[in-house]
């Protein structure tokens, strides 16, 4: 469904990716994890147009992105939510949900949509017209998933969604992806607790310095003995 081929980036002409590669099965969730620095959120940007490869090619249903604006990418399919959440503080949540489906045109799927997100988010409900900037930080994270689930996207990027998040709600965070991929969609998760996100991951990646240094199924990393000792704390 998705696969990146020898990624390399750059940011300021110092390279950040030196050779990514990894693909994303459909209905699955696949998790990247690593260090910090590790280049996990270059290489959501770069596969969401946000930073240009200097070499290599992301190919999204044996289509090359690469050279494609991120509206364009999103209207493809594929629709992340971003580090930190970065919901819009003075507009509503129920304007919020608006802008994810900012480029849908029929209204009687946007509206089934939002009543999904209701249903995974009963308090976004409860608070549709409060601004966003008054919620919580568990709360503003689940409307940033909300929001781009009102893409109706095929893909969904998620990054770091527990950061920041007490241990109650990053449960409640991590539930709520295994309901996503419950409905037939693909998760791509980058997420510093590692333990978390391999529970759930039908495969990782684990990135080091910009490298992908190795793949396998989420119960194959958590008992490799490399993984426990440097990413699970084991």
């Amino acid at each position: 469904m998705l696969e990146l081929v020898d990624v390399c980036a750059r940011y300021n002409g110092t390279e950040v990716l030196s050779g990514v590669s990894l693909s994303v099965e459909p209905g699955k969730i696949t998790a990247i994890i690593g260090a910090n620095g590790a280049g996990k959120t270059t290489t959501l940007r770069c596969i969401i147009g946000i930073l240009r490869p200097s070499k290599g090619k992301i190919l999204w249903r044996d289509r090359d992105l690469t050279a494609l604006d991120t509206k364009d990418i999103v209207k493809s399919g594929i629709t992340m939510v971003p580090e930190g959440r970065h919901v819009f503080p003075h507009m509503t949540v129920s304007e919020n949900l608006d802008m994810g489906a900012y480029l849908r045109r029929n209204i009687h799927e946007i509206k089934k949509d939002r009543s999904w997100v209701f249903e995974l988010f009963p308090v976004l409900k409860i608070r549709s017209g409060q601004t966003a900037g008054t919620l919580s930080g568990g709360e503003q994270q689940m409307l940033a998933v909300g929001r781009a689930l009102m893409s109706a996207p095929d893909i969904l990027l998620m990054d770091e969604p527990s950061m920041g998040l007490a241990p109650m709600l990053v449960d409640e965070v991590f539930h709520v992806i295994h309901q996503i991929k419950q409905t037939g969609k693909t998760v791509l998760l980058v997420e510093q607790n590692a333990v978390k996100a391999l529970s759930i991951a039908d495969k990782g990646y684990v990135l080091e310095l910009g490298l992908t240094i190795l793949s396998g199924t989420g119960t194959e990393l958590m008992n490799n003995p490399e993984v426990e000792r440097a990413y699970l704390g084991i």
